[in-house]
């Protein structure tokens, strides 16, 4: 299996296309997994944008996943693909709970900054973890990065997927993924492009020259997120 591309969604970063366009090119340019991340926005925003891109992306026949980040009840409601938890959303656990009284069928991943949080998050129920962030960038003036030998350390220790996160663009990807991650999740790299579809698409090329597989491959939709615990 390949390594897959998230692109998130941040408003605060200098876009040069609108948003969702942004998001939008970079499912046709490959990207696996979109996540919309709307801290600031109400629930009925986040809903309203998460419905509008996937209908969008679904019709152009993508086969990228729609995350909803922080909010599982508009994941649910817009029949999204699945959430993904930060520090302050619902605790993992409490979220598996609701994923399964619901039905199952959601992929559940959860934002990590230490290899004891990704062993923690691993043993609630996380399908994944996103570890970073990796090198400096811009959505953490000012905090020291963890390096690709942390990075190492995390996939090493879990036994679920780990995609890295923070600072990584097409130029040092390959050295990213030489610790066995999963894949990598960007902001700059792709929607501050001003073509965000050939920004996509170059980095999943780039992407697909490592000589190193994923430890532990993030599923295809049709595999399932590990069914037995959903």
């Amino acid at each position: 299996m390949t390594h897959v591309l998230h692109v998130l969604s941040d408003r605060a970063r200098g876009a040069k296309v609108p948003l969702k366009d942004a998001l939008w090119l970079a499912a046709l340019g490959g990207a696996d997994v979109i996540q919309v991340r709307e801290k600031k926005a109400p629930a009925l925003a986040v809903f309203e944008f998460a419905c509008a891109l996937l209908a969008r992306i679904r019709e152009a026949g993508s086969s990228a996943r729609v995350l909803v980040n922080d909010r599982l009840d508009v994941a649910m409601a817009a029949r999204a693909d699945g959430v993904h938890l930060a520090a302050k959303s619902l605790p993992v656990a409490a979220a598996r709970e609701v994923v399964q009284r619901a039905g199952g069928g959601l992929v559940l991943g959860c934002s990590v900054h230490s290899l004891e949080e990704a062993q923690a998050a691993e043993a609630a129920g996380a399908d994944y973890v996103t570890f970073g962030h990796i090198f400096p960038t811009a959505s953490h003036p000012g905090l020291p990065p963890k390096g690709v030998r942390e990075l190492a350390r995390v996939v090493e220790a879990v036994s679920i997927p780990v995609v890295a996160i923070g600072g990584i663009d097409a130029g040092n990807v390959t050295e990213v993924l030489a610790t066995g991650a999963s894949g990598v999740a960007v902001i700059g790299a792709v929607v501050e492009a001003a073509d965000p579809r050939a920004a996509a698409a170059r980095l999943k090329e780039a992407m697909a020259r490592s000589p190193v597989a994923p430890k532990v491959p993030f599923p295809t939709p049709e595999g399932g997120m590990r069914r037995a615990r959903l």
